[in-house]
């Protein structure tokens, strides 16, 4: 889709692997998409958190409580329709004569490599610009250090500065403790 493309699994691929396959590959995208997710909720609390600060500690426990259960059950939600797509077109595949539900069944098969590497890069972008906000508002000097810009262009500066120190300390640990995976 943008990067990545010398290996292509095709919907056939992915119907021949056996059960096991498919069940470890499920629990890794699984695993991938929890630790997202659980990255996203966080910062979701931490912006509840900024929107409050000068309020009553009451005012902020139950904003930030009420944000917190809400952007779990919304993104875990969604990530549970979207570990299940391929699931429900299989079903549609399988169970139905009619022309056109199984190519919707098709469809969501198909589509589901899609919409993982679109949100994907999207999710990435968007983690990047919302760390970086947070860097940018609570750090005055790189705040105004980068006044003059717009936010999306400072937050996405900040995050990107962040994220490869981040990489790298990660690098130079793990090049200590013996690992290679990054």
């Amino acid at each position: 889709f943008l990067f990545h493309r010398k290996e292509v699994k095709s919907a056939k691929k992915l119907v021949d692997q056996t059960p096991k396959e498919m069940t470890n590959l499920e629990n890794e995208r699984v695993k991938s998409a929890v630790f997202v997710d659980f990255i996203l909720s966080i910062e979701i609390v931490i912006i509840a958190l900024s929107t409050v600060t000068e309020s009553e500690l009451k005012v902020q426990i139950i904003v930030v409580s009420l944000i917190a259960v809400l952007a779990t059950v919304g993104v875990y939600g969604i990530v549970a329709l979207i570990v299940r797509m391929d699931d429900m077109g299989y079903k549609l595949i399988k169970e139905n004569k009619n022309k056109y539900t199984k190519n919707l069944g098709i469809g969501l098969v198909k589509g589901l490599p899609i919409v993982i590497k679109t949100l994907n890069v999207v999710g990435t972008i968007a983690l990047v610009v919302v760390a970086g906000g947070i860097f940018t508002h609570n750090i005055h000097y790189v705040h105004d250090l980068l006044d003059g810009l717009p936010s999306l262009v400072s937050n996405s500066m900040v995050g990107l500065v962040v994220g490869f120190i981040a990489l790298v300390g990660m690098m130079l640990f793990q090049k200590i403790k013996g690992t290679t995976q990054c």
